[in-house]
């Protein structure tokens, strides 16, 4: 077995919510799932934690005091170690669609399952497979 056959570095997951319950609850479900997490509170320390840890994923609450999710996902799009990042807005609010410069929408509570379906490995997603069915219809 050569170094390449050994298990894939796990994802790393930028949290940023000004919940700290939110904080805790997720970093806890998605230790358990194996991600590395780190977690931020408001928009200026996750930008601070965003240029070292170098987030694959980043769930970002839209409503912070400070600066907004939306500026947040703005500043990381731009940012060279960042721009490349799964950005996911968390809302408790009726949001209509997924807003510019985000590449998911997640309504809070969050639905665990379909987070892990939007971030986790392969095996983990559903719907990936190709319809059985659809050569049917």
């Amino acid at each position: 077995m050569n170094d390449l056959d050994g298990p894939a570095p796990a994802r790393r997951v930028l949290i940023v919510d000004d919940s700290v319950d939110t904080t805790r609850m997720m970093r806890v479900l998605l230790k358990g799932e194996g991600f590395q997490v780190l977690a931020a509170t408001d928009g200026a320390e996750a930008l601070a934690a965003a240029r070292d840890f170098r987030p694959d994923v980043v769930l970002l609450d839209l409503t912070m005091p400070g600066m907004t999710g939306q500026e947040v996902a703005e500043a990381l799009r731009n940012g060279g170690d960042t721009a490349g990042a799964q950005i996911i807005a968390v809302s408790g609010y009726g949001v209509q669609g997924v807003p510019p410069g985000f590449d998911h929408l997640l309504v809070k509570p969050v639905d665990f399952e379909a987070l892990l379906n939007l971030i986790g490995p392969p095996e983990r997603r559903i719907g990936l497979l190709p319809d059985p069915f659809a050569s049917l219809a």
